[in-house]
């Protein structure tokens, strides 16, 4: 990958035909570039808007769907239509992230909407990177002790 994907059509095309990691590692880089444009409304929406192909794997459409959902709401932006799509619904069995039994239960509650109903349960934050803007809260639960009191 030459240079990180600034629309989650570009995770799809970088990532199609590669392993599950070239997948993860075009999602992280896309976060990256989303959140290099934060404060910028405008920007940060032009990232989201254009439409990714599906791709026929129900798991990585899932991700891809609750990625630009997820984004657009905790970002206050527009939900884009393709985000509604069924083939980003189209999981049978749910994943866990990480995948732990011990984790499952905390997992179910505070995995945020977008994920929860594609079946895809993670933390509160599940899009946290290193380049998430620095002067923005981070969702915490209230049993998490990082949780400001």
């Amino acid at each position: 990958m030459n240079r990180r994907p600034a629309t989650l059509a570009e995770v799809v095309a970088v990532s199609n035909e590669g392993e599950a990691e070239d997948f993860g590692i075009a999602c992280d880089e896309f976060c990256d570039a989303f959140y290099l444009d934060y404060p910028d409304k405008a920007r940060m929406q032009a990232h989201l808007d254009p439409a990714p192909p599906l791709t026929g794997d129900p798991q990585r459409d899932a991700w891809i769907g609750a990625i630009g959902e997820h984004l657009a709401l905790r970002w206050g932006l527009q939900v884009p239509p393709w985000t509604a799509r069924a083939g980003h619904f189209a999981l049978r069995s749910p994943i866990f992230m990480p995948p732990s039994k011990a984790l499952q239960s905390l997992l179910i509650a505070e995995s945020p909407p977008a994920f929860r109903s594609r079946l895809i349960f993670t933390g509160a934050e599940p899009l946290e990177r290193a380049r998430f803007p620095r002067d923005v809260e981070r969702i915490r639960m209230p049993w998490d002790d990082r949780a400001p009191s």
